[in-house]
């Protein structure tokens, strides 16, 4: 009988993961996860049939903790602002993960969004909370997030020094701008 593994898939992904947030995904290699392990290469390579597939995890494990990122927010503020907010302060948090997943250039760098059903649920808070059609309040969060995304990229870049209470003021300044504008129009 082979001996049992000492190491499992789920601490390989553990590790990599923390790797990956502190480092970014450009850091996590074999013999680094490895090294983290205090193991050789093989057991990785027992559970992933290669780099690329753990990159992979890892890129669907990011991309779940933003998703319950955003989806808390919204649980706990109703409408965009808590969305922005939630959004800016992953931005800050877990720039390493901001950046893999909404900063990349070419092919497999998508725009941040939401899923449908909670992208439905914000805009029929939101309409309601702003006193705009939905149409119109379609219209106004997209240039609210494209705000929303330049104020995250700059923070997680470390190009601004904003505290989350100057963020809070700016959104809720041009949130109110962007409704203002809405029903002027």
């Amino acid at each position: 009988m082979p001996p049992k593994q000492r190491i499992t898939r789920e601490m390989i992904l553990e590790r990599s993961f923390v790797m990956f947030c502190k480092q970014g995904m450009e850091a996590v290699n074999a013999r680094s996860v490895a090294k983290t392990l205090n193991c050789s290469t093989q057991p990785i390579f027992s559970y992933f049939s290669g780099m690329e597939d753990l990159k992979t995890a890892l890129d669907q494990k990011a991309r779940e903790v933003y998703q319950t990122t955003v989806s808390d927010a919204i649980e706990k503020e109703p409408g965009a602002l808590g969305c922005c907010r939630a959004y800016v302060r992953f931005a800050k948090e877990q720039p390493r993960l901001f950046a893999h997943l909404f900063l990349r250039m070419g092919e497999n760098c998508e725009p941040p969004k939401m899923d449908d059903a909670l992208h439905a649920r914000m805009l029929k808070e939101e309409s309601e909370l702003s006193g705009t059609a939905q149409e119109q309040t379609d219209a106004y969060l997209a240039k609210l997030w494209i705000f929303t995304h330049g104020l995250a990229a700059l923070i997680a870049s470390d190009c601004a020094g904003f505290t989350l209470e100057q963020v809070d003021d700016m959104l809720a300044s041009v949130r109110g701008d962007l409704i203002l504008g809405c029903k002027q129009a």
